[in-house]
């Protein structure tokens, strides 16, 4: 990762962002709802009863019992299964751990990332290296709040960028506060969906301050995992979301006197590239990642597939509602 200029960073405080993040999502609440979950807390008990809907021999997807199967809650993620192994999600984690006390689990056989219990939420390889990190950083809870979307949902590109333009503001030295952080967000990007891709979302840039990034990662949807959490609900959304609006076309969030004050660095700083992925240094300083402990992190507990039933034919099975199946609902 690289940029025309360098620039002294600094990281927010911790406490201060978790206020702010907590006062962004009230005012959020009442402009255009908060973001809906489960207020069922999952479990990690291995299920034995539930099976996926399929496509018949005509396409036609159909539950277990041959009944025709709503389409509306249908996502591209529900056609695409699972390649990575314990092994190498172990050996991914080790580069980029989990802190305690989260762990991941290994998808179960022919287990979608849309799926999972309201303890699990799914993500890639190719998002983890281009900065998704557990926990969240603030900036990053506030976006995906804002679209009322998964983190999932969002493409390895998109990630990065989403990443880079963090990047950006906490190199400006100004007291950026999560409300300031989505104004500028919304002045030089905007959420677009994948095409034939339901349920999947790139940022496409309305200014240009981010360039780069890598032009395919062929494979990346077929290799994913769920973090898990041992209790509790997640600070964003955890189900998938099949069209995520952009408010800011209804006005809210208008820019402010710090908008243009970010504006006005960020075109001075130059464009930011995006090539390379973010080094760990990078990440911690944009407070992304935590300091660097003083003591090894302990390895991430990877947990094997729950058991689940398959479906009766050999045809593709493909993903089902939360209302379908509420013990391994869509995430």
């Amino acid at each position: 990762m690289s940029s025309t200029t360098s620039s002294s960073f600094s990281s927010p405080s911790s406490s201060s962002t978790e206020k702010d993040l907590e006062n962004y999502s009230e005012s959020r609440s009442s402009q255009v709802g908060t973001p809906t979950h489960n207020s069922q807390v999952g479990t990690s008990t291995p299920q034995t009863s539930t099976s996926f809907p399929r496509r018949d021999a005509l396409g036609e997807i159909k539950d277990e019992a041959g009944d025709k199967f709503d389409e509306n809650t249908w996502f591209a993620a529900d056609e695409k299964r699972n390649k990575m192994t314990k092994e190498s999600i172990i050996k991914l984690l080790e580069e980029c751990p989990l802190p305690p006390p989260f762990s991941a689990r290994v998808p179960a056989l022919q287990e979608p990332a849309n799926y999972g219990t309201d303890l699990e939420t799914s993500v890639y390889e190719g998002q983890i290296r281009s900065g998704y990190r557990i926990p969240m950083h603030p900036f990053v809870v506030a976006f995906f709040n804002h679209y009322k979307m998964a983190p999932g949902q969002l493409v390895p590109n998109g990630w990065r960028k989403l990443v880079g333009l963090i990047y950006l503001v906490q190199t400006s030295g100004y007291p950026v506060t999560v409300h300031d952080f989505m104004r500028l967000y919304l002045e030089v990007c905007f959420v677009k969906n994948v095409a034939k891709c339901v349920g999947w979302y790139y940022i496409h840039n309305l200014i240009r301050v981010i360039r780069g990034g890598p032009k395919s990662n062929k494979g990346w949807h077929s290799r994913y995992f769920f973090i898990q959490r041992p209790s509790g609900k997640w600070e964003f959304p955890r189900k998938w979301n099949g069209f995520c609006k952009d408010y800011e076309k209804k006005g809210f969030l208008a820019p402010n006197a710090m908008t243009k004050k970010l504006l006005d660095h960020i075109k001075r700083r130059g464009v930011l590239n995006i090539d390379e992925p973010f080094t760990d240094k990078e990440m911690q300083h944009a407070g992304l990642l935590p300091p660097a402990p003083a003591m090894p992190v302990p390895p991430t507990p990877v947990l094997e597939p729950r058991i689940v039933s398959k479906p009766k034919t050999q045809e593709l099975a493909i993903g089902t509602s939360s209302s379908r199946n509420p013990s391994l609902g869509r995430v």
